[in-house]
Parts: C-alpha cells; structure tokens; sequence
C-alpha cells in the first residue's frame, strides 16, 4: 500500500532543509502504523508493534505521540488532502456542465483500493476521537459545499434538473452512496474490469439523479 509524501517545512532563511531526526522519527512511526494498518486491526496494533516497526523506544514514541489514535490522525491528516482533490472532477465548467464525474468517481475508489486499511482505520476512530471526528467533519463539508455549489451553477444554467430537492442535500445523498460503496469495495477489491463496472454505475447514478443533460 503506497505511502503518501510527506515532507519537511522550509528552514526560516527560505531555503529548503532536509529532514531533521525528529522528522525522521515522527515519519518512521507513521510509516510503522502505515505498513501494520493492512495486516492486523487498529485494535490490535499496541505501541510495541509501532515502536518495534519505527526502531524506537517507547519513551521517544511518547515524545511525538501521547497515543496510538493521535498517530491515526496524523495519518488522517497525510491523506486527506488527498482524498479531498479526487472531487475536482464534479467542478461546473462555464457552460454549466459538469464535465468530469466519471473521473471524480474513478479516482476515489482507486484511493478507496489503495487506502481502505487507513482509511476503515480513520472510520472505526471517528465515532471515539473528537480530534479526528472534527478533521474529517472539515474536509467533508468542504466537500460538500463544493458539489453543490457546482449543481447549483449547472441548475442555473439548465443542465441540470431543477431544486427541489436542495443542492446541498444532493450533494449529501450522492456522496453518502459513493462513500459507503467505497468503503465495501475497499474490503475485497476485485478486478479493474469489476471496478469499470462499478464506477460506470455510480457515474449512471449521479448523472440521472442530477438529470443532467449534458455530461
């Protein structure tokens, strides 16, 4: 399961640094809870197995960390971003169409295939952690102002059925089916041919629920 970058904030001169030891450490403990995340459940990994994995001893991983779920943020805080920038697809061009669902849709359940461990991880802890609860509330929102604000421009100019129902309650509807056939789907991924066949579905899905008149 790929990794996403990370990288070192820039020195106070301007110049770019390299990582610094303490970079170095917080990165191999994320790494640890990374390569473990896929194998064996949040519920089982113990700090032992992240300081074994990082080559660190446990009084320097409570140093970075005062627990294993702020490790799982910081790990949120690693791929949300990503996550985030797979909605560019269902941004409104000019004329009012929405040009690029398939894509949008495409690319998040490829992360969803890549990520699951992680991401199933981030889920089981929303419901305990406020921290993470509070990080992915922000980037949901985000999400969800952004399509509807989109459906709303395509409905404006008629390229899209008309409210109601409400933009931003379409909005919360369609990703609500695509973030749980996410989830599904990143428990047994099956083929590419099964995951075309699954993204031309949720893609029929969007584009009639939206009555979309050009795509």
């Amino acid at each position: 399961m790929a990794r996403p970058a990370s990288s070192s904030p820039p020195a106070p001169s301007g110049r770019r640094r390299g990582p610094s030891k303490g970079d170095r450490t917080e990165a191999a403990i994320l790494d640890a809870a990374w390569d473990l995340l896929p194998t064996k459940p949040l519920r089982s990994i113990t700090i032992a197995d992240l300081t074994q994995g990082a080559g660190i001893s446990r009084s320097s991983f409570y140093f970075y960390f005062d627990s294993k779920d702020a490790v799982i943020l910081a790990l949120a805080q690693r791929v949300g971003g990503d996550i985030r920038s797979k909605i560019a697809g269902f941004t409104t061009a000019p004329d009012g169409t929405i040009p690029d669902i398939r894509a949008g849709i495409e690319g998040y359940l490829t992360r969803w295939r890549e990520l699951g461990p992680v991401l199933r991880a981030m889920t089981v802890l929303v419901e305990s952690d406020e921290a993470l609860r509070t990080f992915w509330t922000g980037i949901t929102n985000d999400i969800l102002d952004e399509v509807a604000t989109s459906i709303e421009r395509a409905q404006q100019a008629g390229t899209a059925a008309p409210a109601p129902p409400a933009a931003r309650d379409l909005a919360r509807v369609l990703f609500a089916m695509l973030w749980h056939t996410a989830h599904d789907y990143s428990l047994a991924p099956g083929s590419r041919a099964e995951q075309q066949r699954l993204v031309d579905t949720l893609t029929t899905a969007f584009q009639r629920t939206l009555g979309l008149t050009s795509v």
